[in-house]
């Protein structure tokens, strides 16, 4: 491997365009189920991408290609918690972006950038969360619905603002102590992205009279390193979560800043090269592995 090659101003630009709209769209899904899990975030994240994966000829010359897989969060995977002796799962990053380099058919630089997804909770902390006994039942919920259905599922309000919390962040946590470590074994590849509404304060009613459509976004998704966060943690305490305020999430980076300002140009994320191969390979390549989905963009460069 070389050193990074210099990328073509149209290829961030267009890469910029593609991770806003993924931005804009995770947002305008979250006001519209302001209790949606996680998950199913980072599925929208990624299903908002798919459009624009096919291979794209930019005016430079260059062509940019992107392939997506998403098996899912694989937290759902193992035992339940109370089931004794399956092991407990959590994921180290929710999504591996990783960009490819070539000229002509010569892959000359690789690299990795992996987030991690807290979502913010509203004020009443309402949030779907992994159910274990539904998810080893497969559709009974489905199946088998509570009567009479209760008005305060139907009438319902979600308030979000600078003192909601990212209820899943915990200090002290497995989770947070494997980041650390990958970090420092690997790199500093392990960032953040933490859903938020596209503005803040705001508030959601249940019933709603029509589909919230999103336009502007203010706030929405944003990255921060994860040494940022844990160094926010130390100051909370075990079993307190930290705030959007704690977090100071307003100087995050944008997801498309993140994604096409720095990993793009090399400021942040691992170049990696066969001497990696086996860290990277762990993320990626079994499903009991730490890593839900992955995004993959070649870039050829002009000649």
């Amino acid at each position: 491997m070389t050193e990074w090659p210099e990328i073509p101003e149209d290829v961030v630009a267009w890469f910029r365009s593609v991770f806003a709209e993924a931005n804009r769209s995770a947002c305008e899904r979250l006001v519209n189920l302001p209790n949606i899990r996680e998950t199913s975030l980072d599925d929208g994240l990624i299903e908002a991408l798919i459009p624009d994966s096919a291979p794209t000829l930019l005016p430079s010359g260059a062509i940019v290609r992107m392939d997506t897989h998403n098996i899912g969060g694989l937290r759902r995977l193992g035992g339940p918690h109370w089931d004794l002796p399956f092991p407990r799962r959590w994921e180290t990053a929710d999504v591996a972006v990783l960009v490819f380099v070539y000229r002509g058919a010569t892959l000359v630089a690789r690299k990795i950038g992996l987030l991690q997804s807290k979502r913010l909770f509203p004020s009443n902390d309402d949030v779907d969360d992994d159910d274990e006994i539904g998810f080893l039942y497969g559709m009974n919920a489905f199946l088998r619905r509570e009567e009479p259905q209760a008005l305060g599922v139907l009438h319902r309000s979600y308030k979000f603002d600078a003192s909601c919390a990212y209820g899943a962040i915990l200090p002290g946590s497995d989770q947070v102590a494997a980041i650390e470590r990958l970090n420092s074994e690997f790199g500093e590849a392990i960032y953040y992205l933490l859903y938020n509404p596209p503005a803040l304060p705001m508030e959601i009613r249940y019933p709603l009279a029509s589909r919230i459509r999103v336009e502007e976004v203010d706030i929405g998704c944003r990255v921060l390193p994860a040494s940022t966060v844990h160094g926010a943690l130390d100051g909370l305490g075990d079993g307190r979560r930290p705030t959007f305020s704690n977090l100071n999430v307003e100087q995050g980076w944008p997801l498309e800043t993140w994604a096409a300002d720095l990993l793009l140009t090399c400021k942040v994320g691992q170049p990696f090269d066969g001497s990696k191969d086996g860290q990277v390979r762990y993320f990626l390549e079994r499903r009991s592995g730490p890593i839900g989905a992955a995004l993959a963009t070649s870039i050829t460069l002009p000649e």
